[in-house]
C-alpha cells in the first residue's frame, strides 16, 4: 500500500518545524475566524444590497467547509500535514462558532448539530490524508478526485433526470473550482470528471451523503 501511495504522489521538499507550526496555527485561526463569521452572519442580516450573496445560508451549508478542507489538504506539503492542518481548521471553526454562540448570542448550540460537526472533525485527518493524493497521478488519484468532484456535483445540481438543474449557484462555482484545484493534466482530469458522473448519481440515488451527515 505504501508503494502505491508513494507512486501516486511523492512529498516534494521539506518544511522547517517553525513553518509547519505556523501553517497549522494559521489553519486553526482561519477556522476560528470562519466559524465566527458564519455565526455572525447567521444572527445578523447583511445590508440589502448584499442580499444576493446569500452568505448566511451559504455558510450554513456543508459545501463551503468541505471545499476549504479539500484546498487545505491538497496544497499541504505532505499527507501528514494535510491531516493536521484540516483537523486544526475544523477545531478552530468549532471553537469560533460555538464560543460566539454561547457568549455573544446567549444560547447553547443544538447538540445533534454539534455532534455531527464533532464527528466530522474527528475523521477529518484521515480523510485529508487520502485527499492529499488526489493531486497525484494514476488510478488512485483519479479515483479520489472523481469522488470529490461527485460530492460537489451533488451539492450543486438536482440530479433528477426529469428536473435536472442547478440547485445553488455558489455550490456550482465550488464544483467548477473543485475541478480546477484537482487538475493535473487534461487526460487524467477528463477521466476524473467522466467517472464522477456515475459516482454522483450513485451518491444521489442512494442518499449516502445524507446518511453520513454531509448531504
Amino acid at each position: 500500500m505504501l508503494k502505491i501511495l508513494n507512486k501516486t504522489r511523492k512529498v516534494s521538499g521539506k518544511m522547517s518545524v517553525p513553518k509547519q507550526i505556523m501553517t497549522t496555527f494559521f489553519a486553526l485561526l482561519f477556522g476560528g475566524g470562519m466559524g465566527i463569521v458564519a455565526k455572525f452572519l447567521d444572527l445578523n442580516r447583511l445590508p440589502s444590497f448584499l442580499d444576493w450573496l446569500d452568505l448566511s445560508n451559504f455558510l450554513g451549508r456543508t459545501a463551503p467547509w468541505i471545499f476549504i478542507a479539500v484546498c487545505l489538504a491538497v496544497f499541504s506539503k505532505s499527507p501528514l500535514k494535510a491531516g493536521i492542518n484540516v483537523f486544526a481548521f475544523f477545531v478552530g471553526m468549532l471553537i469560533g462558532y460555538y464560543v460566539w454562540t454561547s457568549v455573544f448570542a446567549g444560547f447553547y448550540p443544538d447538540i445533534p448539530y454539534l455532534m455531527r460537526w464533532l464527528i466530522l472533525a474527528v475523521v477529518s485527518p484521515f480523510l485529508a490524508f487520502l485527499i492529499w493524493y488526489a493531486r497525484g497521478r494514476g488510478a488512485l488519484a483519479i479515483g479520489i478526485s472523481s469522488v470529490l468532484i461527485a460530492i460537489f456535483c451533488c451539492f450543486a445540481f438536482n440530479l433528477n433526470f426529469a428536473d435536472f438543474r442547478i440547485l445553488y449557484f455558489p455550490e456550482f462555482i465550488l464544483w467548477l473550482a473543485s475541478i480546477g484545484i484537482l487538475f493535473k493534466d487534461v487526460k487524467q482530469s477528463a477521466f476524473s470528471l467522466l467517472i464522477s458522473i456515475p459516482v454522483a448519481l450513485s451518491l444521489e440515488y442512494t442518499g449516502l451523503l445524507g446518511i453520513i451527515g454531509i448531504g
